[in-house]
């Protein structure tokens, strides 16, 4: 090799939740990048960690609840994407690692985190807007990212249920996301880091539909009739507290209390802010799924979400 040449290096990304669905596509998304990016997959489960290692993959223990797991994790790590899960603990895991990140040297810190104004008084809303601030005055270089109502919340929270989609909501509207679009706006920002990123904050709003509106559009990728079942946040209270709807395990009282206020917000109007947001096509150049190419293309798996007959709650 040329003297003169020189081996640039690739930054090594640390992806946080690289088992969950959206750390999975962002790893994905990151993957087909390998020739400018190194991935570094994270688990808190040590059997995942060490079947990734054998398979040539670069990956680390990491237990947001241990925070003396962090340093070793950290070691030679560039970028951080931040995910947190349904947990009040977010709040102290994120200032935590953020702290750690700081003190190893990482340059670049993307959070996952709501589609708020800044502004927002739902509890788990404001959370993430406080973990948000506190990130901005680390000294290391971040961006934002703002999703709105997933998508794949038809394979969970959401599902379709004996050809009946229930929104509990009124007419109100929500904006609409596909994981698939979020995760690849993740991976870029983290790819292409904080010299084209640092500093900004992404929306993200493919479609804005209600209810009813989505129960069509929701049929039309079915392809086979589904009926709106608009609702109160009065009468989603009121299943919950029955026991006729239930919080999936992975979320916490605390968490789950907060989302209800996300509804009654959303119902009440005090979250209408936010329009569909081209931010997907500006930084990809592609056109984003919408919620009917989207369901389509996951037709099986959003049949079989509710196949069990029992409802659950929505998820902002």
């Amino acid at each position: 090799m040329d003297s003169n040449q020189r081996i640039e290096k690739r930054p090594r990304i640390l992806v946080l939740g690289s088992t969950g669905r959206t750390g999975k596509a962002v790893v994905a998304g990151l993957e087909q990048m390998s020739d400018t990016v190194q991935v570094v997959y994270s688990s808190r489960n040590r059997e995942q960690v060490e079947a990734w290692r054998r398979e040539g993959k670069e990956a680390v223990y990491l237990d947001l609840d241990a925070p003396q797991t962090f340093p070793a994790a950290l070691v030679g790590i560039d970028r951080l994407f931040l995910a947190t899960g349904y947990t009040v603990a977010m709040v102290h895991q994120s200032k935590n690692i953020v702290d750690a990140a700081t003190d190893a040297g990482v340059q670049f810190i993307v959070h996952l985190g709501i589609f708020g104004n800044g502004r927002m008084t739902d509890p788990h809303f404001a959370w993430h807007e406080m973990v948000e601030r506190y990130i901005e005055g680390s000294g290391v270089a971040w961006a934002h990212l703002h999703p709105h109502f997933f998508m794949d919340n038809l394979l969970t929270t959401t599902p379709v249920i004996d050809g009946k989609f229930f929104w509990f909501m009124g007419d109100q509207s929500v904006g609409w996301i596909a994981p698939e679009d979020l995760a690849a706006v993740a991976a870029q920002v983290l790819a292409q880091g904080p010299k084209l990123h640092s500093g900004r904050q992404y929306w993200l709003s493919t479609q804005v539909m209600n209810g009813a509106e989505a129960a069509a559009e929701i049929g039309a990728g079915l392809g086979k009739s589904v009926h709106g079942v608009v609702l109160t946040p009065a009468e989603l209270i009121a299943q919950v507290n029955a026991g006729a709807i239930q919080f999936p395990p992975s979320i916490e009282a605390t968490y789950a209390a907060s989302m209800l206020e996300w509804v009654r917000q959303t119902y009440d109007g005090l979250l209408n802010f936010g329009g569909a947001t081209t931010t997907y096509e500006d930084l990809t150049g592609r056109k984003p799924l919408t919620l009917r190419r989207w369901v389509a293309k996951n037709r099986d798996a959003v049949m079989a979400a509710g196949g069990s007959g029992t409802n659950s709650t929505v998820l902002a």
